[in-house]
């Protein structure tokens, strides 16, 4: 069976998109002090709670592909030969069209302007199959935030993935030694969403906040 897009970033997503731009843009400037310069901004960022508010319509269009491609396994096996192999392969993939804006809440925090500076440099969530753009004419400052899960106004379920309070830079860093833990470093819970399923077929679906 094949895996369905999420319908909207997961607070994992984000705040890996987030470090992703911080590292690129900031790095350099801390190559003296990499190690104990991101593990303090690491833990500023692992430690925001972000909530997500969809657009008002969303469209997951299903599309499955027939396709031929090099088959490497047997052309190493037999080098002899004048073409190249080929096999035949199938591939299913979902895109989410979002019609109107997307919101996500993150807070608290006293580095704001930092917050926005990242943000501005994101472009994607996730795989780089996405497109994403901020729009700081829509920023808001708020005490608390506007908007939280609410499973008595939520209609459709998504896991949303998000950084253990407790995990470190080098549990995530691909680059380490250290062993990430599902439920520990990464952790996965129910996450509600206030959109409603309107129209179904076999190749998308309609969701209505």
């Amino acid at each position: 069976m094949a895996a369905r897009s999420n319908l909207v970033p997961t607070p994992y997503s984000i705040k890996m998109a987030l470090l992703k731009v911080l590292l690129e843009s900031q790095g350099g400037q801390h190559q003296s002090d990499l190690d104990q310069w991101i593990k303090s901004q690491f833990i500023w960022i692992r430690d925001l709670s972000i909530y997500i508010w969809p657009p008002e319509k969303l469209v997951v269009n299903r599309n499955g592909y027939k396709l031929r491609y090099y088959d490497q396994t047997a052309d190493k096996a037999d080098r002899s030969r004048s073409t190249l192999p080929m096999q035949d392969g199938f591939v299913f993939r979902e895109w989410v069209y979002m019609q109107g804006h997307l919101q996500i809440c993150c807070g608290p925090s006293g580095r704001l302007t930092q917050l926005e500076q990242l943000f501005s440099l994101i472009n994607y969530f996730g795989k780089r199959g996405c497109f994403f753009q901020y729009l700081p004419e829509y920023k808001q400052q708020t005490l608390g935030p506007l908007f939280q899960p609410n499973p008595t106004t939520s209609f459709t379920v998504q896991p949303m993935d998000d950084l253990g309070e407790k995990t470190t830079f080098n549990r995530i860093n691909p680059y380490s030694t250290d062993k990430a833990q599902l439920d520990k470093d990464r952790v996965i819970k129910p996450g509600f969403l206030p959109v409603q399923l309107t129209t179904s077929s076999a190749h998308y679906d309609i969701y209505q906040r």
